[in-house]
């Protein structure tokens, strides 16, 4: 059964010494494509590069939100020629006003290039959003539907909000969270979700799920997928075989301009 994994960061220094074999665990274990966000222009190089050696790999080029000071003068034209370097979506790129010394304003300009070039490029995005519902909320409004279609990366938003997002062509992605017996409220968004707008990731090599005979250090990879959805499909009551199918489909709509450009 393949799967795609919707949202990790594979340029990470904590994996990179075992990445081969993280590849070829995940391979093994059915995950047909990686979707590997870069996070800063330091990153670009490495994303890139990934993405050259090993076709699993489906790069994204963006600033997060939490490094936006790392933003050298030229960043703009450096990112737009990254992602024309090669089939690639736009991010990790995204809002989050969790800590009070966010700088709001500059959050959200950077936030909004990347949503321009997103829609001029024609590429999928993947954001990341955090205690800043409202603002993305009213962001989207001001941008209009996506022609091609946004991920919001490891859902922490409510429930009552998802149908709104799906109305401006945004998929849900659901991380490990999911697999947390006490995660009702991703579980409720997860149930909302319609059932061909939903995808999952690893993040790797973060929020580690919760699983039967855990790695000692914790360190999350895409190997982990396939165990994880059968676990969430368990916890909305769907079968195993659907849901599994369901993930897939949808995630290679959501992707399927890098798909293209890699085959």
């Amino acid at each position: 059964m393949p799967f795609i994994d919707s949202h990790c960061h594979l340029h990470d220094s904590r994996i990179s010494q075992r990445l081969p074999g993280m590849i070829a665990n995940a391979q093994k274990a059915g995950v047909e494509f990686m979707v590997t966000c870069a996070t800063m222009e330091d990153n670009f190089a490495a994303t890139a590069q990934l993405a050259r050696e090993n076709t699993a790999i489906l790069p994204c080029f963006g600033i997060h939100p939490w490094f936006i000071d790392s933003r050298s003068e030229n960043w703009k034209d450096i990112l737009e020629s990254a992602l024309n370097a090669m089939p690639s979506g736009v991010g990790e790129t995204g809002i989050d006003f969790t800590a009070r010394t966010a700088d709001r304003q500059q959050q959200l300009a950077v936030f909004e290039t990347h949503l321009d070039l997103a829609r001029q490029l024609k590429r999928p995005i993947n954001i990341h959003v955090r205690k800043a519902w409202d603002t993305f909320i009213h962001t989207i409004k001001r941008f209009g539907p996506l022609e091609v279609p946004g991920v919001i990366h490891a859902y922490s938003g409510s429930a009552d909000m998802i149908s709104l997002f799906e109305k401006y062509n945004w998929y849900v992605s659901f991380a490990g969270s999911v697999t947390n017996p006490d995660a009702r409220k991703v579980v409720e968004s997860l149930k909302t979700v319609s059932q061909d707008r939903f995808v999952m990731e690893t993040d790797t090599p973060d929020i580690y799920p919760r699983i039967p005979d855990p790695a000692p250090d914790r360190i999350n990879e895409p190997a982990n997928l396939p165990l994880m959805a059968r676990i969430a499909a368990s916890r909305i009551n769907m079968d195993e075989e659907i849901f599994c199918d369901l993930v897939y489909e949808n995630s290679q709509n959501c992707f399927e301009p890098l798909i293209k450009g890699r085959q």
